[in-house]
């Protein structure tokens, strides 16, 4: 009996130590109790509620343990639950894509905020067209008169940027056969694998799951963050900080894998503009706000939106963090609605081709600052040239027009009478072969560079002019090898970077910044070597061309 009685006597003493050695284990996140109002995720249903839980469900535990709050995920029936459930006060988060989240701030500015947005990983990622592996449909203009199958009208990936990639191609949702709504991305994906429709847009994260079962990509936009993180009103100031403090900083691999991210930054309203100039360019409204401190400078539109972005808007941060200003690109729909805002002084700086610039000087006292060295190179990635460009006369290599002699009473497509490199660089050579353009040849203004490429490729039009760097831009959107450049124009001098509004100290220090600029990452997204200080003899060679 004694000897069963120290026995258990052991038992307990083991126990109570095991039990306090697995009390010191615990972290205080298990010790401490959750309690407090729960904090709601609201999220679109743009995949099955099993897939939205197992992704979010990491994230979900984390904010919860951060907070020490229960944290619960509501999937919206769609936008417009959304929208209502917002206005209740009934969501604290959202996880949504950027157009959802522009749509949502435009009609709650003072409700919806920025966050965190994913950098780098399948979380940021591109829009795609997608068709059958075995389907004749190689580039998309195959897909003409096909059946086309679209997403939710306030998605970026299924709708918005994959109606931009029409539209900059010079494509109308006219132009298939039909266009059906189907919201979600995968069921966009099988009803193109079993047949019902011929093409379709959706994320390449989505497209890629279906690539094995035969799904084949056909076309890219630019890289661009899936979704983001962002936060209404109706969570305490507190409760954000600690919410963007603990995802930036310490979001472990688990909810960066679940997230399909490799690092989380913060987000700012201004990431997402390029969202809004699709918007607007689609469906004409304008949902860019521009504060007291915002500087405009506006872009000649000689690329989409997306690309336009991609290239200039660091080195709008970098002056931005340099001035103490909020410098903003202006992305015009085109030539015309740029030279129109920059001669009515409707921007503070503004960046164009010297054609353009002369046109603009002879309305408006714009003053040049700088001229930009280097372009795009023709064949190979990179950055090519120097303080001067020019423009090629294309047409197609099967073609009997071999010698510019043989463009006489042609149909030439050209950028626009205001592009430099799309008409004035060969109307100058070729005024100097004994040329009048407008009385030897039959010309079409086509708007934009890739119109241009696109145009003699499908034989809208005998020969074509554009930038020399374009053909290189534009390469994927056709089979360049069934292009040839037939000659090349005069050179001109390079892209002008211009003050439009009278500020003196403020233009002093841009074109200070500019032309002293040496961040390499700054100028490799822009496409040049450098802005070098405009000179006297510039301005006079800029204003001769407009002569």
């Amino acid at each position: 009996m004694r000897l069963f009685k120290t026995l258990g006597l052991f038992l307990f003493i083991f126990c109570l130590a095991c039990s306090n050695s697995s009390e010191e284990k615990k972290s205080p996140l298990q010790i401490n109790e959750i309690r407090g109002e729960t904090v709601v995720i609201g999220v679109l249903p743009e995949e099955s509620p099993r897939i939205i839980y197992e992704k979010l469900y990491p994230l979900k535990n984390f904010i919860s343990h951060t907070l020490q709050k229960p944290v619960s995920i509501e999937i919206a029936k769609d936008f417009k639950d959304l929208e209502k459930k917002i206005k209740e006060d009934k969501i604290h988060l959202l996880i949504v894509d950027p157009a959802t989240y522009c749509e949502l701030k435009w009609d709650m500015k003072n409700k919806v905020f920025p966050l965190i947005k994913p950098e780098g990983g399948i979380a940021e990622t591109r829009s795609v067209f997608v068709t059958k592996e075995d389907k004749k449909i190689e580039k998309i203009f195959d897909s003409l008169g096909k059946k086309l199958a679209l997403g939710e009208e306030k998605s970026s990936f299924s709708y918005l940027i994959p109606l931009s990639m029409l539209r900059d191609v010079d494509i109308s949702i006219k132009d298939f056969k039909s266009v059906d709504m189907l919201k979600q991305e995968q069921r966009i994906a099988l009803s193109i694998l079993i047949g019902d429709h011929d093409i379709g847009a959706m994320s390449e994260i989505t497209a890629n799951k279906y690539i094995k079962d035969g799904l084949k990509i056909i076309r890219y936009s630019e890289r661009t963050p899936r979704y983001l993180i962002a936060y209404l009103n109706t969570l305490k100031y507190e409760d954000v900080e600690k919410i963007k403090d603990a995802i930036v900083y310490k979001a472990d691999k688990e909810i960066r894998k679940s997230m399909g991210v490799e690092k989380f930054v913060p987000a700012e309203d201004r990431d997402f503009d390029y969202i809004r100039v699709l918007i607007k360019n689609l469906k004409g409204i304008d949902y860019i706000e521009y504060g007291p401190k915002t500087v405009k400078v506006a872009i000649l539109p000689l690329y989409s939106p997306l690309t336009i972005y991609k290239r200039y808007d660091p080195l709008m941060r970098y002056l931005s963090e340099k001035t103490g200003y909020e410098f903003k690109l202006v992305i015009p729909k085109n030539f015309e609605e740029f030279i129109q805002i920059v001669s009515e002084g409707k921007v503070n700086f503004s960046y164009q081709n010297p054609y353009v610039f002369s046109i603009i000087s002879k309305k408006y006292p714009i003053k040049p600052l700088a001229i930009t060295v280097g372009e795009d190179c023709t064949k190979d990635e990179g950055i090519c040239g120097g303080e001067k460009f020019r423009g090629v006369i294309i047409t197609r290599k099967e073609s009997n027009i071999n010698k510019v002699e043989d463009l006489k009473g042609k149909k030439i497509m050209i950028v626009s009478p205001t592009s430099a490199g799309g008409y004035l660089s060969q109307k100058l050579y070729l005024e100097k072969k004994g040329f009048i353009l407008n009385r030897d040849f039959k010309l079409i203004d086509a708007k934009r560079q890739e119109k241009v490429i696109i145009g003699v490729y499908r034989g809208e039009a005998d020969a074509g002019f554009v930038r020399e760097a374009a053909l290189s831009v534009w390469a994927n959107e056709v089979d360049i090898s069934k292009i040839k450049i037939l000659d090349y124009g005069e050179y001109l001098p390079n892209w002008t970077f211009a003050a439009v509004n009278n500020n003196p100290e403020l233009i002093k220090t841009v074109k200070k910044l500019i032309t002293e600029l040496k961040d390499q990452e700054i100028l490799n997204k822009a496409k040049i070597k450098a802005f070098k200080e405009a000179t006297d003899e510039d301005l006079a060679i800029l204003k001769k061309l407009g002569s």
